[in-house]
């Protein structure tokens, strides 16, 4: 039984080459597991509050008062790929300041390969910012400015985060600074197949080029997320938007600014929602659980003792609904901590312990 996944794209950069304009469609690898990170789900001290499930009487003007001074736009020029007659190349996304003495996040597919990166800052100064690090799997890339902000920005809760909230994201649409989009969150947690482990907010935000990186707001201004990623249909239709939970950003960037290696090793196992279909065919009432579809050799989840087909409904004595209850119980879990799964298998329920 085969699960259709929509195509994901990252929200792509805009890309400027002469007179042409196109998009960059960089294909994002499979993002590895972040142990020992912030879980998305647990609240974190934050300097802001998260949003509520009403958009304001006023529009979103205030928030966006709050939250545009730390957003910026990212240009980038000299790809290490491109043909002689592209070396004009220059591609367009967003980032945001994460902290007021001049680091900066944004997508890592707009600033990778190329040889120089620029920052324009709220009030149009350009300046050049040099690239720290950056996490392909992941999508992220940390930057440093020569710049200074009063103070930093406001961060949200994941935890708080419900179906139905509004939200909204800024960017560099096609050029076009700080430009604002606003609509609903989806979806707090979603996970899919293709990606190893990670958890995404789902909006109902259309996203265009130059979006990439750009701080995902709640209502009150404070960011909850980076956007990412656009979903598209099977008539190549978007309308859906995935953007990386703010803890998980944060953690990340604190490893690529250490330039210690990542503390996140690979679970091993490519996972996806249990369908209703799937669920007869097993012999379970209710379609709930995660389905393993393929494990890596030599990782956590061989390990464990698991394997294909099988389906998780418990890790560690918490239940297991979907793909992103599994991803956010993975991203809690410390490196070395003993693992508990509760699996069906072949009928039966199984208990699958790995003491490490």
């Amino acid at each position: 039984m085969r699960q259709h996944v929509p195509r994901q794209r990252p929200c792509a950069a805009l890309v400027l080459a002469r007179a042409a304009i196109g998009m960059l469609l960089c294909v994002l690898a499979a993002p590895a597991l972040l142990t020992g990170c912030a879980h998305p789900s647990r609240k974190q001290p934050a300097v802001g509050e998260s949003s509520p499930a009403a958009a304001p009487a006023a529009g979103f003007s205030s928030a966006l008062a709050r939250g545009l001074p730390f957003v910026v736009g990212v240009y980038t020029s000299g790809r290490s790929d491109a043909t002689p007659a592209d070396s004009d190349e220059i591609t367009i996304g967003a980032g945001f300041v994460i902290r007021a003495d001049g680091l900066i996040v944004t997508s890592a597919h707009v600033v990778a390969d190329v040889q120089q990166v620029f920052v324009k800052l709220p009030d149009e100064r350009v300046m050049p910012a040099q690239t720290v690090a950056l996490d392909a799997d992941a999508d992220i890339a940390l930057l440093r400015v020569a710049q200074r902000w009063p103070s930093g920005p406001a961060f949200g809760h994941t935890a708080a985060v419900k179906a139905g909230d509004w939200v909204i994201a800024v960017g560099e649409p096609f050029g076009m600074p700080r430009t604002a989009v606003a609509g609903i969150v989806g979806g707090p947690l979603r996970h899919f197949v293709e990606d190893r482990v990670m958890a995404y907010i789902q909006t109902d935000l259309t996203l265009n080029p130059g979006h990439s990186g750009g701080p995902l707001f709640d209502t009150q201004g404070a960011i909850i997320g980076m956007n990412s990623r656009a979903i598209a249909g099977m008539q190549g239709m978007a309308g859906l938007s995935l953007a990386v939970p703010i803890e998980i950003v944060l953690q990340i960037a604190a490893e690529l600014e250490s330039g210690l290696p990542s503390r996140r090793p690979r679970f091993g196992a490519r996972y996806e929602d249990l369908l209703p279909p799937q669920a007869i065919e097993a012999g379970l009432a209710r379609a709930s659980g995660a389905v393993i579809r393929s494990i890596e050799r030599a990782t956590v989840a061989e390990r464990l003792g698991l394997q294909r087909n099988d389906i998780i409904v418990g890790l560690n004595g918490q239940p297991v609904s979907d793909g992103a209850d599994l991803t956010v119980l993975l991203l809690d879990t410390s490196p070395g901590t003993p693992l508990r799964a509760t699996v069906f298998r072949g009928g039966a329920y199984r208990e699958l312990r790995l003491d490490r």
